[in-house]
């Protein structure tokens, strides 16, 4: 059986409000609301683009806005939980969007690539304009599915239930949940204490199994809590992900020759005798460092034997084929409550459970759609047939990336932005700005529903009405945009893109998948066709016994999103996931009353500790010059 954290094992706490939803819109959360979010999308940009990834932005503002509350609001506290779901719904919108700065980098990687003819540099204006827009289009088709969504009891959305309990444990009176709040604040210090042991003073290094394949265990007490969270099915089924990248498909490719293949065509054919110069160096220069990040690609890995990103360039298309088809097997199987989700969206069932109209979300979707349309055809020179098929895309994989996230914890935001761009590449091959622009599209679509449904689920165990969580998610949707335009060209103007400078990751990625797919289909890697359709199979397959059996053993059987998300991750992430998962089923099974009381505050603190020092506090210090090294 399935022994993940779910309202099986631990009852599910709805609260519901001892007074009118309404009074969560005050002067109090609405000051908050524009603050917090204003905080946590401006400081998300440098992070996004230093680190590749964004740290988690639902338990920073949850724990961000207690602390304003418990100033401005102490005659009310107790009672202020709802106001707070507003200020943590408002920072996680604005974040969201804040992520999509991968995509300036993106196209700043792109300008900067001299074997390609298509430049393009947005201004802060059209980037604000369209961020705004694909943002709200995500908030839209969210509201859609989420009562489908968090029905489905494999949807954990561990960062959901940690903002939810840090707001209420916060909020409550010391002498009501006394224990609770010691270890909610016990949890958080140890966790914090290991970043700073981790990241200040180097004194906790990652132990690794396999360095190449980057398959080892951080000190992160943040993966550890979202492991016990998501529970142990979760937990395996990526560990099994990433002993299969490490030990089998990793060392496969690098040894068939296929990983030299997919460098050398990453590398124009004027540049490789330079690279390989340049890659042997000891200490490049700077000069000869950033030429080595914008024209050598993968080679520099190769030569450093850091060979993941080399393997997630063959991996990633097995790995998206088989979360897509295992999702689409699940929703199609599922027809008759989606259907369901259409006709009750008009019905009312009280305030707090109260829905927006699915007449009022078809005509918003269509408008926006429309002005999104608009504004690319305007600024971007993007088709208005390439707007609406990029918008319709965006629904299903919209739909995977919640799936994801419900039960990983963790948001596939650039893999379904590269999803996106294969289907670009079907239709459109040689358009490169299209296809990054529907990456965008994809991604902050993606993004949005990602943080969108996390609040729902904060906000279902807190009590509040999903209608205000969904005003409040489009108002503030703008905030994460002008983040966006606003500090990109400051960070790109004081640390550079690239080399020395702001790596971007996640932008170059994108890059470089745009370039390739421009090529056609047969500029992919060796044999990645055919695992990609022995992969969308195997989704199919295997979705369709964990719905149609009810046999105890189908619960052992593997998560396919667990699985194929993990490929794609490095395994220090994955690994201490896999062992919160071990150690919550562990705990259950010795002592199921300390668990049930005890394991979400834990795991909400260990992840709080974490998100608040190593995702904001750190990076912020860094921003303005203080290095804790």
């Amino acid at each position: 059986m399935d022994h993940s954290l779910d309202p099986s094992g631990i009852p599910e706490r709805v609260t519901r409000p001892d007074r009118s939803p309404l009074r969560a819109i005050t002067w109090q959360s609405v000051i908050g609301a524009a603050l917090i979010s204003s905080l946590v999308a401006g400081a998300y940009p440098y992070i996004v683009l230093k680190l590749g990834f964004g740290p988690n932005a639902s338990v920073v503002s949850a724990f961000l806005g207690a602390m304003f509350l418990n100033v401005t609001a102490y005659r009310t506290r107790g009672q202020n939980r709802f106001l707070n779901n507003v200020i943590q719904t408002a920072g996680t919108s604005a974040a969201s969007t804040a992520f999509m700065c991968v995509v300036a980098a993106a196209f700043g990687y792109l300008d900067l690539n001299d074997t390609v003819e298509m430049h393009l540099k947005i201004e802060p204006w059209p980037m604000f304009l369209w961020l705004t827009c694909s943002g709200m289009i995500g908030v839209v088709f969210t509201v859609i599915f989420r009562r489908h969504i968090l029905d489905d009891p494999r949807m954990v959305f561990a960062s959901g239930v940690a903002a939810a309990e840090t707001i209420e444990v916060l909020d409550s009176h010391p002498s009501e949940a006394r224990h609770k709040m010691r270890a909610l604040g016990l949890a958080a210090l140890a966790s914090a204490a290991v970043v700073w042991l981790r990241e200040g003073l180097s004194w906790l290094p990652t132990l690794y199994l396999s360095k190449p394949y980057r398959m080892g265990f951080e000190w992160s007490f943040l993966n550890i809590g979202s492991g016990l969270l998501v529970g142990l099915n979760v937990g395996l089924s990526m560990l099994l992900g990433t002993l299969v990248t490490g030990y089998i498909i990793g060392p496969w490719v690098i040894g068939s020759g296929i990983g030299d293949s997919i460098v050398r065509g990453q590398i124009a054919p004027e540049y490789w005798d330079r690279c390989q110069a340049l890659v042997a160096l000891v200490k490049p220069t700077r000069d000869q460092a950033l030429f080595i990040s914008q024209h050598c690609g993968l080679m520099q890995n190769m030569h450093a034997q850091k060979y993941f990103p080399i393997v997630v360039f063959w991996v990633m298309w097995p790995a998206t084929a088989l979360m897509v088809t295992a999702t689409f097997t699940t929703l199609f199987m599922k027809w008759r409550s989606i259907m369901e989700i259409f006709q009750d969206l008009h019905i009312e069932r009280g305030f707090r459970e109260k829905d927006i109209p699915l007449r009022a979300v078809a005509v918003s979707a269509v408008c926006l759609t429309v002005l999104l349309a608009l504004i690319q055809h305007a600024f971007f020179q993007m088709s208005y047939l390439q707007t609406f098929v990029a918008v319709l895309a965006s629904l299903p994989l919209m739909l995977i990336g919640m799936r994801v996230q419900g039960e990983t914890n963790i948001g596939p935001v650039s893999a379904m932005a590269n999803a996106l761009q294969a289907l670009f590449a079907v239709f459109w091959p040689t358009h490169i700005s299209s296809n990054l622009i529907a990456a965008g599209i994809a991604g902050n679509i993606t993004s949005q529903s990602e943080g969108m449904i996390q609040d729902y689920k904060t906000g279902r165990i807190v009590g509040s009405s999903p209608q205000i969580l969904t005003y409040v998610q489009i108002a503030t949707v703008p905030i994460g945009a002008a983040a966006v335009a606003i500090m990109y060209p400051i960070l790109i103007d004081k640390y550079g893109l690239g080399g020395d400078g702001l790596v971007a990751p996640t932008g170059l990625k994108i890059a470089n998948m745009a370039v390739l797919l421009s090529k056609g289909v047969e500029a992919l890697p060796d044999y990645a066709l055919i695992a990609t359709i022995i992969a969308a199979i195997a989704g199919v397959a295997v979705s369709v016994v964990r719905e149609m059996s009810d046999r105890a053993w189908v619960g052992w059987i593997p998560s396919v999103t667990g699985f194929g998300f993990a490929l794609i991750l490095p395994g220090e992430l994955n690994i201490p996931i896999a062992l919160g998962g071990i150690a919550g089923f562990v705990w259950r099974r010795l002592h199921r009353q300390t668990y049930d009381r005890y394991a979400i505050t834990v795991a909400s603190g260990m992840i709080a500790g974490e998100a608040v020092l190593g995702g904001l506090l750190i990076p912020l210090l860094a921003a303005v010059g203080v290095h804790i090294r």
